[in-house]
């Protein structure tokens, strides 16, 4: 899963997308404040990218009558899932972000280390898709889930699960629902790991590799 990650507003094209959102914020009149840097959590507003290539402010996580939100759909079944089938197909977007983070419990202790997935000095953006959710606020505000995917080999054993990257180049592939499908092997898996020992101490890093076999977005 993807439970938390990162933002460096100074990237490249998040800045962009930062200002694009900041101004959308005016017209909800003070009722929102969103997050543009530091640790993203659940149900934060945090610029995304729409099908419409705008900056957008929207909260993490599907809301439900009861419990926690929804923050993450799993690739294989988003289509299939009647939480998420209309969303996928009609309000894609894309979550720039600088790095996503997990945690691996340590043998033998309850302590975990944090583990930091970064690309090669680039933006990740995660495949997600949003709805409007009409809640006490006067102006509803588009809730936003990001797509999961199996770990590529080199992180499985840290998690199961990370986030669906998309390719610069198949940004337009994602966003528009005409174009040809993006298979599951197209993601970015290709990672720098960086591990951050549960006692503060010495780090250590790694390289994820790309997960074996395909399975279709859509």
């Amino acid at each position: 899963m993807c439970g938390r990650y990162y933002i460096e507003i100074d990237e490249g094209d998040l800045d962009e997308i930062v200002r694009e959102a900041e101004e959308k914020v005016k017209e909800y009149a003070g009722q929102i404040t969103m997050k543009t840097r530091g640790d993203i959590y659940p149900t934060d507003i945090v610029p995304v990218l729409t099908e419409a290539h705008q900056g957008e402010p929207m909260q993490w996580g599907f809301s439900l009558a009861k419990g926690r939100p929804v923050i993450n759909a799993r690739c294989e079944s988003v289509f299939e899932k009647a939480m998420f089938r209309q969303s996928v197909r009609e309000h894609r977007c894309l979550i720039p972000a600088s790095a996503y983070y997990e945690w691996a419990s340590v043998a033998g202790t309850k302590k975990k280390d944090q583990y930091v997935f970064q690309a090669h000095g680039s933006i990740l953006y995660f495949a997600g898709c949003y709805r409007y959710y009409h809640g006490e606020k006067a102006r509803s505000i588009p809730q936003f889930v990001i797509l999961t995917r199996q770990a590529a080999d080199g992180a499985v054993a840290i998690h199961d699960r990370m986030p669906v990257i998309i390719p610069e180049h198949r940004i337009e592939d994602w966003l528009c629902s005409e174009k040809p499908a993006i298979s599951f092997d197209e993601s970015i898996t290709a990672l720098q790991i960086k591990r951050y020992a549960s006692q503060g101490t010495a780090t250590d890093s790694m390289e994820s590799t790309d997960a074996k076999g395909q399975i279709g977005l859509w």
